[in-house]
C-alpha cells in the first residue's frame, strides 16, 4: 500500500465526515421515531462541525475537500433510503445502516491515528474518534432497546 501523507489522511477524514453528515440527514428524513430523527439531526450537525474543525489543517497543506463526498458514501445513503422503503420496521433498518456507517467512520479514524499526523491534529482526530465511538454506542443502545421492545 502506498504511503499516505498528512494531506491524504485529512482529506479522507473530511470526506468521511461529509458522508456522515449527509447520511445522518438522510436517515433523519426517513425515520418515523421523533427521538431517532433528533439523534440523527444532532449527529449530522456534529459531523459538519468535525469537517469544519479539520478543514483549516487540510487547507494549510494546500488541500481542498471534495464538494460531494465519496462515491461509497453516496451508495451507503442510497442503500439506507432503499432499506427504509422496504415493508416492515423502517427505523430498525435505518438504525442498522447507521451503525454500519459509524463503524466504518471509526475505523477510518483509527487508521488516521496510526499515521503521521502532528500532535495538534492528532488531538482533534482523537477527540472526534471518541465522539464517534459514543455515537456508535448510542445508536447501538437504541437498536438493542427497540429489538427488546419488539
Amino acid at each position: 500500500m502506498a504511503e499516505r501523507t498528512e494531506r491524504d489522511v485529512l482529506h479522507h477524514l473530511i470526506d468521511r465526515c461529509r458522508d456522515g453528515e449527509r447520511g445522518f440527514r438522510a436517515a433523519a428524513d426517513h425515520v418515523g421515531d421523533p427521538a431517532l430523527k433528533s439523534l440523527f439531526t444532532e449527529l449530522a450537525a456534529q459531523r459538519k462541525r468535525f469537517a469544519e474543525e479539520l478543514l483549516p489543517h487540510l487547507q494549510r497543506l494546500g488541500g481542498m475537500p471534495d464538494a460531494e463526498g465519496t462515491g461509497a458514501g453516496a451508495l451507503h445513503r442510497t442503500w439506507m433510503v432503499l432499506k427504509g422503503l422496504v415493508p416492515g420496521d423502517h427505523d430498525h433498518h435505518i438504525l442498522a445502516e447507521a451503525q454500519r456507517g459509524e463503524h466504518a467512520a471509526w475505523r477510518a479514524y483509527e487508521d488516521a491515528l496510526d499515521g503521521m499526523l502532528p500532535p495538534t491534529v492528532s488531538e482533534i482526530v482523537e477527540a472526534q474518534r471518541d465522539a464517534i465511538r459514543k455515537a456508535t454506542d448510542r445508536i447501538h443502545a437504541i437498536d438493542v432497546a427497540s429489538t427488546i421492545a419488539d
